[in-house]
């Protein structure tokens, strides 16, 4: 099998994706329709991810969607071919489809908003692939300014690349997964915080909290004291006091020390 990250290109080699995608005629279509057996066996495609499973011949549907987010129902066989009768049935389910794949992201939504009914916070709901099935006003405005590289209908980079590694936590040996970490970023002293629950992703946002040492070094600060003198009183090493006021203004949204003492003591 190649590697995940050459799979992308892979799919513009299925014949009748590329199809759907080119006609936007999302009719059911059998791979042999388009190539045969010799052309088969140099299909991309097929060699990548259907030879290994030992399948042959496949029947595929689509859904109308937004050519950047396609949805398809690929049905494989590993020993005869789909006849006219198969292509028949598929064809007269078709128009229903749709309204399945409607209800299915209503319902997520709808167990959404009772979960995070008694929760604080604004709910974006994704898709069983990922993509963003609905989101508040209030959420895409956090994920805009928190993240401005932008996001369209899939979440921010940084956003996506946590849930995956949330996600990969029950994919152990079986055992109980740990409790999931939320992910927190901070930005001109505030802190947005993302929990991630099943298909719901639960953003808050506060101001950036100072730790006990932390609001130990600015109440020294107040008092006028220098790194030199406050590592002195604390009994810590002037870099790890430096490192706390690097901390002490992110958090706070400051550059200076006089700037993290006065915003301190406006909270």
């Amino acid at each position: 099998m190649p590697r995940t990250s050459t799979l992308s290109g892979i799919k513009d080699q299925h014949p009748v994706c590329s199809y759907h995608a080119r006609t936007l005629n999302f009719t059911a279509l059998k791979l042999s329709d388009f190539l045969s057996r010799r052309q088969l066996d140099r299909n991309e495609y097929y060699l990548a991810l259907m030879r290994p499973w030992s399948t042959q011949h496949q029947l595929v549907v689509g859904l109308p969607a937004p050519l950047r987010h396609t949805k398809v129902f690929l049905l494989s066989s590993q020993r005869r071919d789909f006849d006219e009768r198969d292509r028949a049935v598929l064809e007269v389910l078709r128009p229903h489809f749709p309204a399945l794949y409607s209800a299915a992201a209503a319902r997520r939504v709808a167990t959404a908003v009772a979960t995070g009914g008694d929760v604080a916070g604004e709910l974006v709901v994704l898709s069983s692939s990922g993509t963003i099935d609905f989101e508040t006003d209030a959420a895409r405005e956090l994920l805009t300014r928190y993240f401005p590289e932008g996001h369209g209908d899939r979440l921010p980079e940084t956003v996506e690349s946590w849930r995956r590694q949330q996600a990969r936590r029950s994919n152990g040996d079986g055992s109980l997964p740990s409790p999931a970490e939320p992910l927190t970023v901070r930005r001109d002293g505030m802190q947005l915080t993302v929990l991630h629950l099943g298909h719901t992703l639960l953003l808050s946002e506060e101001p950036a909290a100072l730790t006990c040492r932390e609001r130990e070094i600015v109440g020294l600060l107040a008092e006028g004291r220098s790194n030199a003198e406050i590592a002195s009183a604390l009994w810590i090493a002037p870099g790890t006091v430096r490192k706390h006021l690097e901390n002490v203004y992110a958090k706070l949204g400051v550059r200076t020390r006089t700037a993290a003492v006065a915003r301190f003591w406006r909270r």
